[in-house]
This record gives structure tokens, C-alpha cells and sequence, in this order.
């Protein structure tokens, strides 16, 4: 494996760790999409034409662009961010189930080289 090719897997490692935590709820849903859009900003330089499509995520965020996202909730007026929480119902109403989809999709055609080489470096 050349160094690009191990590069590329250890990006789509986290992109499938990241889909297992959002599906899991072991990460909000807003804080799972910014890490995954981060991920996929990653992974750009290596994108084959066969990815999964993953503009989900990024449309996403668009739409809370403005709200705010993990501990920068803490220095908001909580009147401010009761508001703001049911504008993110909204948003997570309208993505939420494409988002997991996605994650499954991740995971189901990824999530085995993941593991297939998380094994090997246990050899």
C-alpha cells in the first residue's frame, strides 16, 4: 500500500468511526456533521469517482451555519437558545433521516476495510 493509499484509509477510518458515533448517538447530530464535514475536506485530495455521496452533510450545516454548536451554547442567553433549539428541530426534522442513511451507507461499504485493517495491526 503507498503512502497515499494509507493516508486515504486512515481518513476513511474516522469518516466511519465518526458515521458509527453519529448513528450511536455518541455525538449530537451537529457536532457528528461538522467533525464528518471536516473528515471530508480530508479525504478531497484522494475522492474517487465511485464515493458515496456525502453532500448531505454539508447541506446540513448551511442550514445551521448560524445557530451555535457545542460549548459556545454555554455563553448564550438560554431565552436566545431555546430559540435557537427549535430551529434546529426544524433542520434535524429535514436531514436528520438522510444523514443516518448516509452514516449506514459509510459504514456498510467502509466499515469492513476499517476493520479488515484495524486487524491487521494487531498481527
Amino acid at each position: 500500500m503507498t503512502l497515499e493509499e494509507k493516508e486515504r484509509q486512515r481518513f476513511i477510518n474516522k469518516m466511519v468511526s465518526n458515521a458509527r458515533a453519529i448513528i450511536s448517538n455518541q455525538v449530537a447530530i451537529p457536532l457528528g456533521v461538522y467533525k464528518m464535514n471536516q473528515i471530508i475536506g480530508w479525504l478531497e485530495p484522494y475522492k474517487e469517482a465511485n464515493d458515496i455521496d456525502v453532500s448531505i452533510f454539508r447541506d446540513y450545516d448551511l442550514n445551521v451555519d448560524e445557530l451555535p454548536i457545542g460549548t459556545e451554547r454555554l455563553q448564550w442567553n438560554i431565552e436566545k437558545l431555546i430559540e435557537f433549539e427549535n430551529e434546529f428541530d426544524e433542520v434535524n426534522l429535514t436531514y436528520k433521516a438522510d444523514i443516518l442513511r448516509t452514516c449506514r451507507k459509510l459504514i456498510d461499504a467502509y466499515g469492513k476495510t476499517a476493520s479488515d485493517d484495524s486487524n491487521k495491526k494487531d498481527e
